[in-house]
């Protein structure tokens, strides 16, 4: 594929509702202000130093830190989600309706090494033509499906693949190099049907998201990625936004886990975003009404005043 038909870092959001169509990514430019950077990097800073203060660290076998529900850890964390810009693709791969699953800092430090995967690694693969199951939906797990070949020869020869239902959005604070660790993908691999393999697809079409701070490279969950290698002396520092379509289990329990004052802060929009809302009869219980609330239940048992 010619380098110069990928991707490049454009403020025009119809190009890129284009490129992520066609190749599996775009990469949106001048999303975040100087000023938001800045004030994102310093917030992100206090955090990690005070966790680590409290042996609150998250390190991956990577060499990736992430820092991890960051919704609930700075009003300017929360800011970025009402981006127009982010949202424009959002529902260009997912549809009217889909929901927040994750929000993390990823954190690239010197060294490390490529994972490969695709962020719907659990989706199980279409029925065969004589409508044979590959693979049963619960028994998929990170160990054995992520980064592996699953269904042999009727996946690789698939009439039909899955469709999206996932997508991540990889916020840069730091320009992105293919030298710092820039996020890698491989264009056109969300058609592919499968997922990577580390020792088969090591020599695929692997390039780096390269983009200045204050840009945004947004992936569907079906395409090839991982961190890259931080060949540099210095970390490098993304914020991650996932978000699913509204039928699937969020990665964040953000119905348990958000705080009770950044809850009574957030905006109805936000809320739903996070999944407060039930969808299509999904998410709600009894009495809920519009937004669930968790200081009400359901009705428990009962029995007649007459007994």
């Amino acid at each position: 594929m010619n380098s110069n038909q990928l991707p490049k870092p454009t403020i025009d959001v119809e190009l890129a509702t284009s490129d992520i169509a066609t190749f599996g990514y775009c990469i949106v430019k001048n999303v975040l202000s100087a000023e938001e950077v800045k004030a994102l990097r310093v917030r992100l800073t206090e955090q990690v130093e005070a966790e680590a203060e409290i042996g609150l660290t998250h390190h991956l076998p990577d060499r990736k830190q992430l820092v991890m529900f960051l919704l609930n850890k700075g009003k300017v964390f929360r800011d970025i989600l009402s981006k127009v810009e982010l949202h424009a693709v959002v529902k260009s791969v997912l549809g009217a309706e889909y929901l927040l699953s994750a929000f993390h800092a990823h954190i690239a430090h010197p060294g490390g090494e490529k994972v490969f995967h695709t962020d719907q690694f659990w989706m199980p693969p279409p029925t065969t033509a004589d409508k044979k199951t590959l693979i049963r939906p619960g028994s998929i797990t990170r160990a054995r499906n992520r980064g592996h070949h699953v269904g042999g020869e009727d996946v690789m020869n698939a009439p039909t693949i899955s469709p999206a239902v996932v997508c991540n959005a990889m916020w840069m604070l730091d320009e992105f190099t293919a030298e710092n660790g820039a996020t890698i993908v491989v264009p056109g691999s969300h058609l592919s049907g499968r997922q990577p393999d580390a020792a088969m697809d090591d020599d695929a079409n692997w390039v780096p998201a390269v983009a200045p701070a204050g840009s945004v490279v947004i992936f569907e969950g079906r395409t090839w990625h991982s961190t890259g290698v931080n060949r540099t002396t210095k970390t490098r520092i993304g914020l991650t936004t996932n978000f699913c379509a509204p039928q699937f289990r969020q990665q964040e329990n953000l119905l348990l886990g958000t705080r009770p004052e950044v809850l009574e802060s957030m905006s109805d929009e936000l809320k739903k975003l996070c999944g407060f809302r039930q969808w299509q009869g999904y998410g709600a219980f009894e009495n809920s009404g519009d937004f669930v609330k968790r200081d009400q239940y359901t009705v428990g048992e009962l029995r007649p005043s007459s007994l």
